[in-house]
């Protein structure tokens, strides 16, 4: 059953690519706004590493690993399950109508119903800070540290893909989830650039138990960087880091399921 899906997802990502090389003039344009958007917080990051040094007790070294792997985990999200976010146009419209007349999972469908460009832009520069920050952190790197920093990478992209699945569920029920999309994306992207605890320990919690954002880049950072005594909770709980995301996928899949059973055509 996973094999079939893989291949479907292969086929479907290679029409909607090729139907967009159509238009080869936007192919430059969509990486440099896929690469600009992240050299904008990337930019902003280093402002205020000049102007204070270090962020909670973390150097420069070690907050652009945290921001290296939140941006790799973003990559992630970005270039498979990016189009969670056009749930909303697909319910008003009535083009979830046509997924339910094919054998395929309409999960699948969305996301695979455009290939945007500029998500490979997101890739680049995420391999290049990443790439940048793990040679320049004092890590004693052996294999199994980097089998979890990998592992990690996927693991904080399919926990904000968890959540931007939850909130296309609630499309089904809600019409228009569009402010809901955008807190997402700026909660991801401004708290999980930082060590959590210099938001005080009831943000920390709020965002380790409540929203996962620590297990996106907080928690794996600490463990590479054995600062596992800034995180407030057990480290071991930190490795498990990699397990989490696709928990919380296989979750938030499960409720959009079972909320599409709620979607309502705009045609009847």
């Amino acid at each position: 059953m996973a094999g079939n899906t893989l291949t479907v997802f292969r086929v479907l990502i290679r029409l909607s690519l090729a139907s967009e090389l159509q238009y080869r003039g936007n192919l430059l344009q969509s990486l440099i706004g896929g690469a600009a958007a992240q050299a904008t917080q990337l930019l902003l990051i280093g402002v205020i590493l000049n102007s204070f040094g270090a962020i909670g007790g973390w150097s420069a070294s070690e907050i652009m690993l945290l921001v290296g792997l939140r941006m790799a985990g973003h990559a992630v999200y970005a270039f498979f399950f990016r189009r969670v976010i056009d749930n909303d146009r697909v319910v008003h419209t009535g083009e979830f109508d046509r997924y339910l007349l094919r054998p395929i999972s309409p999960f699948l469908q969305l996301l695979t119903r455009q290939f945007n460009l500029q998500q490979l832009g997101d890739v680049v520069i995420a391999a290049a800070v990443l790439g940048t920050a793990v040679r320049n952190a004092s890590i004693d790197w052996n294999v199994g540290l980097a089998l979890f920093c990998g592992a990690s990478v996927i693991g904080g992209g399919l926990i904000e893909a968890s959540l931007q699945t939850l909130r296309a569920a609630a499309a089904f029920r809600l019409k228009n989830t569009d402010a809901l999309t955008g807190t997402i994306d700026s909660l991801v992207g401004t708290y999980s650039n930082f060590p959590l605890q210099i938001f005080g320990g009831a943000a920390s919690a709020f965002f380790t138990f409540a929203v996962p954002l620590a297990f996106i880049a907080w928690a794996p950072a600490a463990v590479l960087l054995n600062r596992g005594a800034d995180l407030g909770f057990p480290t071991e709980i930190a490795w498990a880091t990699p397990a989490y995301g696709p928990i919380l996928m296989t979750f938030a899949v499960a409720i959009y399921h079972l909320e599409s059973r709620h979607y309502s055509s705009p045609g009847s």
